[in-house]
C-alpha cells in the first residue's frame, strides 16, 4: 500500500498549528540523532511535551511524522529557489540563492542531515518526495541556468552540474560541522561564520559562473 503523503493524514486541532510544530522538530532532533530505524514515537512524544496518544492523535505512525519531517525540510528548500523565478535573467540570481541556501542549512543543520541521510539511504520516500518537490525545481531553475548561458550571461557548461556545485557548496558543507570545529577550531555556526560562508559561496558562484557577457557588463 502506498504511504499517504502527511499533509494528508495530519489531523487538526484548536491548537494543532503549536503541537504539529513541537512534534515535528522533535521528530528532526530524534531522526537526526538515530537515524529513522531507532528512534521511537515514545521519545519524539517525550521531547514534545506530549503523551504519545497525542502524537497519534496528529499522525497515524512513525512514519507519517518522518516523512512530514522531509516535507517540511523541502517546502523550505524549494521557498528559497524561489528566488530564482523572481529574478530571471539575472548574474545575481543563482548566486543570491545559494547564499539564502546556506543560512537555511545553519539553521536547519537537523532537517537537512534527515533528508541527505533520506539521500544516502535511497530510502522510501526518496523518489516520491523528489518527484513532487524538486523535479518541477530543477526543471526549472535547470532552465533558468541554459539561458543564462546562451546569453552569455554564465559560461557554457552544464546545467545540472551547476546545480550539483550548489547542492555541494550550501547543504553537504554544514555536515562537516564536527571536523569544521577540529580544523578550524571554531564553531561552523556561529553567526559570523556563517555570515562568512554565505558571502564565499555567493562569490565563489558569482564569478565561477560569469560568462562573456557578465564580465563586459562588469567592466563597462
Amino acid at each position: 500500500m502506498a504511504v499517504q503523503p502527511a499533509r494528508q493524514i495530519a489531523r487538526v486541532h484548536p491548537d494543532g498549528d503549536d503541537v504539529r510544530r513541537r512534534i515535528l522538530d522533535a521528530a528532526e532532533e530524534v531522526f537526526a540523532g538515530r537515524g529513522y530505524a531507532a528512534a521511537t514515537t515514545r521519545e519524539i512524544a517525550e521531547r514534545a511535551g506530549i503523551g504519545k496518544r497525542m502524537l497519534f492523535y496528529y499522525f497515524p505512525n512513525k512514519d507519517a511524522v518522518y516523512r512530514a519531517v522531509l516535507e517540511r525540510v523541502l517546502t523550505g528548500l524549494v521557498a528559497i529557489h524561489e528566488h530564482i523565478r523572481a529574478n530571471p535573467g539575472q548574474v545575481a540570481g543563482l548566486p543570491a540563492a545559494a547564499e539564502q541556501l546556506t543560512r537555511f542549512a545553519a539553521t536547519n543543520v537537523r532537517a537537512v542531515k534527515v533528508w541527505l541521510r533520506e539521500i544516502i539511504d535511497g530510502g522510501p520516500h526518496l523518489a516520491g518526495l523528489a518527484h513532487e518537490y524538486l523535479e518541477p525545481l530543477f526543471t526549472q531553475v535547470a532552465g533558468e541556468v541554459e539561458r543564462n548561458m546562451q546569453r552569455g550571461v554564465f559560461r557554457p557548461g552544464d546545467p545540472m552540474q551547476v546545480l550539483m556545485n550548489v547542492g555541494g557548496l550550501t547543504l553537504f558543507y554544514f555536515l562537516m560541522q564536527p571536523l569544521l570545529e577540529i580544523l578550524w577550531e571554531r564553531d561552523p555556526l556561529a553567526p559570523e561564520a556563517v555570515d562568512a560562508r554565505a558571502a564565499a559561496v555567493r562569490d565563489f558562484l558569482l564569478y565561477g559562473l560569469a560568462g562573456a557577457a557578465a564580465r563586459e557588463g562588469a567592466s563597462s
